[in-house]
């Protein structure tokens, strides 16, 4: 799952002064007071509450991308930012009823995900100046003593509501009665922001410089504001969403909906792209929030990389530049060039360097997607064109991060709401979940998985049942995390990620338009699939040749004597090469238990002969 940037409305600090400047009063702990100091300080509650609109514009950088933003906002709850940062542009905004946005590439979506409309409710509070009502029934203030950011002595005062779980921290500096910095804790990540440069505009006084760190996902944001009007008048057409989505394809033949075949490898699903007049396959990934292209194959087709920004995975973070890929064909749809993610090493990193990239949320999106599992069919419908009349479950998934959420529930208890991830191998838990939920402790065999920032740690546990629209699935595995990481697992708003091992039981269809999911049983919703009875996970050399990168303690592999490195040479006296490649001799080891392999590995140069007699790893 790949992650661009999260909604920080910068007209915030408009309606919340009081993270702006605090009062020189070294003695005060009761929170409410040190507030109403601050805005005497500022310019005064009455004077502040007068304030209905505002516009701001001004410089911005964001990991590394230089550009500039407009910012119009309007009480109550209306915004809209535009961004540009001359690689891409985004705008996002709120026109009262509903938070929506537009990516680089044009497409809209409206935010309805139950955190957003959550925070819209929290913010429409903040406008009114609910917070300093002493009968306050929706936000709870605390003071939590003395503290310091960085060498500046501060009160800290705690502001949390009883709508969502988020509150924000703010340090006020003791000497100057400016906010030296905030801390916006939501449950998946902290805001960290550094305030300064502060200039009085109409007697109020604001920081023009901000400093943001958004923790795990090592992003930084920098702010220089420019210019600050206080009740504009606005184009109230400015906060509503585009009345027309983009349409950037087009289907062959007048039609409204294609369907091609694609290729299901270790349970991943590949479709041929072709640009050029040239096919070559790539990874579907719902959960990548850009499509991405191999960085070299990028070169090879003359496309020029921009910028740089970062991405989160599963577990961890990596670094991504833009290109502009040129028009396109999927089957007998057409599409306009589109701007993409380039990353060094993606070939390397999927099943075959055959597979040159990642069609995400930007190819997906456009359409209504119907993937049949079984049949290995994928078909695409015109979202304007598309009727569902068949007798599957319709459930709600709002869109969250670009990803479908939706809720599942594994044994009858562990219940909440999932992403839908169909770049994704298997089902996990979250961390966070998983460790107030003594997940953790369970028994299961470790394994390691990987994203494009690297490897991380699971323990795979079967489960009894998990529920998906109404249907049980029999006996999954699911992974469990063994250390909270970086990427999406560390999220505590949702529970888990559902991925290709539950979905390839039931023919799935992705609506982006009206944000639902459609589950019908497939032809194989009661089958068995082939496990590993090994314990190993084989990747490759750079020379082709089978190794050994992983071997799980406790499993067959290991009571064998294989190690980490061992390179596969031959099996039963067959040359490893001749099985037909990675994919051949990682399903050799989903044979049932009992069968035998003698197995011939370089290690440190030396050869070994092991036997490998396979076992269910899962009695």
């Amino acid at each position: 799952m790949i992650f661009i940037k999260r909604v920080i409305t910068r007209i915030i600090p408009v309606f919340m002064l009081l993270t702006l400047t605090c009062y020189a009063a070294d003695s005060l702990t009761d929170p409410r007071e040190i507030l109403l100091k601050h805005y005497e300080a500022v310019g005064g509650l009455e004077k502040l509450k007068k304030i209905k609109s505002g516009y701001i514009e001004g410089k911005t950088t964001f990991d590394g991308l230089e550009g500039r933003f407009r910012t119009w906002e309007e009480i109550p709850l209306k915004y809209r930012l535009e961004e540009d940062y001359t690689v891409i542009k985004q705008v996002f905004g709120d026109d009262g009823e509903v938070s929506w946005s537009v990516d680089t590439n044009g497409k809209v979506q409206i935010h309805r995900d139950e955190e957003t409309i959550k925070r819209r409710k929290v913010k429409a509070l903040l406008e009114v100046y609910d917070h300093m009502e002493p009968d306050t029934k929706n936000f709870i203030l605390t003071y939590q003593g003395d503290r310091q950011a960085g060498r500046i002595d501060c009160h800290l005062v705690k502001m949390a509501n009883i709508i969502n779980d988020d509150y924000m921290l703010f340090f006020i500096n003791k000497d100057n009665y400016y906010a030296a910095k905030t801390i916006l804790k939501q449950p998946d990540v902290e805001i960290h922001t550094l305030y300064s440069d502060y200039r009085r505009i109409d007697g109020i006084l604001l920081p023009f410089h901000e400093e943001t760190e958004i923790l795990p996902r090592e992003k930084k944001e920098t702010v220089q504001l420019e210019r600050y009007d206080f009740n504009v008048k606005t184009d109230r057409a400015l906060f509503e969403p585009p009345a027309k989505d983009i349409e950037d394809f087009e289907f062959a033949n007048n039609e409204y909906s294609s369907s091609i075949s694609f290729t299901f490898i270790e349970n991943n699903v590949y479709l041929p792209v072709t640009i050029n007049g040239e096919s070559r396959l790539w990874l579907l990934d719902n959960g990548a929030s850009m499509s991405i292209i191999d960085a070299d194959y990028a070169n090879k087709l003359g496309l020029t990389p921009e910028g740089e920004i970062k991405g989160f995975g599963i577990a961890s973070v990596f670094d991504f530049s833009f290109v502009t890929l040129p028009g396109y064909q999927v089957g007998d749809i057409h599409f306009n060039s589109q701007k993409i993610f380039s990353y060094k090493g993606l070939s390397d990193r999927l099943y075959d360097s055959g597979v040159v990239g990642i069609m995400g949320h930007d190819f997906l999106s456009r359409f209504v997607v119907k993937i049949d599992y079984a049949s290995g069919i994928l078909s695409f419908y015109h979202p304007d064109r598309f009727e569902y009349k068949g007798e599957g479950r319709v459930v709600d998934a709002p869109l969250r991060n670009k990803i479908f959420s939706l809720p599942a529930i594994v044994d009858g208890k562990y219940e909440g709401r999932w992403t839908l991830d169909i770049g994704a191998f298997d089902v996990s838990f979250h961390y966070p979940y998983a460790k107030e939920n003594g997940l953790l402790e369970k028994k299961g065999v470790e394994r390691i998985s990987a994203d494009l920032g690297g490897q991380h740690g699971e323990r795979t546990v079967r489960f009894r049942t998990m529920e998906l629209g109404g249907y049980k699935v029999l006996n999954p595995l699911i992974n469990i995390p063994l250390i909270m990481g970086k990427g999406s697992n560390v999220s505590r708003e949702i529970i888990g990620n559902i991925g290709n091992t539950l979905l390839r039981h039931f023919t799935v269809y992705l609506d982006y338009k009206r944000q639902r999911v459609i589950i019908e049983k497939g032809k194989d919703f009661d089958r068995g699939f082939p496990e590993d009875k090994s314990g190993m996970l084989i990747g490759i050399t750079g020379d082709g040749h089978p190794e050994i990168v992983f071997v799980a303690p406790g499993t067959p592999a290991d009571k064998a004597g294989f190690v980490n490195g061992d390179i596969i040479q031959k099996i039963n006296g067959k040359d490893a090469g001749s099985f037909g490649g990675i994919i051949g001799v990682r399903n050799l080891f989903l044979e049932g238990a009992g069968k035998e392999y003698n197995i011939e590995v370089i290690r440190a140069g030396s050869r070994h002969e092991l036997k490998l007699i396979l076992e269910d790893l899962f009695k």
